[in-house]
């Protein structure tokens, strides 16, 4: 303890500038809006580097599992490929007939920061607009809907995943006309909510779930669950269904933003019918 307090009296210059100088850093970022600005916009810039340098070191670990993953996804995809181009040339379909399908791309992109725990969940991605992502644009990985992009900087995007109760999703009952709005209601990550399904429609335990297409988000049929259960709600014209999400969000790695080429000009439109 002697030691100790002659050490402090020893240096006691030396800490009174130190706390002198920590002192008049706090009141230059906290009363200056410019250096309160830059403080935070290099924090942001750092944190992003850090995230994107623990996940390249955490996914070279990893690159076994993501490989065999990969063949299998191929896989899959040549097989569906396939099948599909035997289906349109029986049903004869022309190339003007399929534009539409040709209006949307994939941004790949790789999660950095990955948050399941909290109630509001977000994810960090490792594009921004130099990528070509803009704010609102859909995400989704080879299993399902992930969530839609809220902010994005040059380099890297926030999204809002479907694991947030502040999002919902129009989906609709596959095979049926039977829309509703998704939402994660908190708690368990495997499920969340399909309500508003009016009770004169017909759907059952074990129908698929998937995007209706009514957003700007997320084109018709991205995978998102299967019903597990039905409430019939009494007094009323409306039901929910709780649905098993396809999508594990505890393992996301790599996502795709969903770029649509027409997005602007439907937004215009619709902005102008606003006004």
């Amino acid at each position: 303890m002697r030691q100790l307090i002659h050490f402090l009296v020893r240096y006691r210059n030396f800490f009174l500038f130190l706390f002198l100088e920590i002192l008049s850093l706090i009141l230059l970022f906290r009363f200056n809006d410019y250096q309160q600005g830059v403080l935070f916009s290099s924090a942001n810039r750092i944190n992003g580097k850090l995230y994107t340098f623990r996940e390249a070191v955490s996914g070279f670990f990893a690159l076994r599992e993501n490989n065999t993953e990969l063949l299998r996804i191929n896989s899959e995809m040549e097989l569906k490929i396939a099948r599909l181009e035997e289906s349109l040339r029986k049903a004869g379909l022309e190339e003007e007939q399929l534009k539409a399908a040709g209006s949307y791309e994939f941004i790949h992109a790789r999660v950095i920061k990955n948050s399941v725990s909290q109630l509001r969940n977000y994810l960090t991605l490792n594009v921004g607009k130099l990528d070509g992502v803009a704010e609102g644009m859909g995400v989704c990985n080879h299993l399902g809907i992930v969530g839609v992009v809220s902010v994005c900087s040059d380099h890297f995007s926030v999204v809002i995943p479907l694991l947030n109760p502040d999002i919902s999703f129009s989906c609709i009952v596959s095979g049926s006309n039977s829309v509703g709005s998704l939402n994660w209601k908190g708690g368990d990550t495997r499920f969340a909510w399909l309500e508003e399904l009016p009770d004169y429609a017909f759907w059952a335990i074990g129908d698929t779930v998937v995007t209706s297409g009514f957003s700007d988000a997320f084109p018709y049929g991205i995978p998102v669950g299967v019903i597990e259960s039905i409430e019939r709600k009494s007094n009323s014209s409306f039901h929910r269904s709780k649905v098993r999400l396809f999508t594990t969000f505890e393992s996301l790695a790599d996502v795709r933003v969903i770029s649509h080429f027409l997005r602007e000009e439907k937004l215009e439109l619709e902005k102008e019918l606003k006004q």
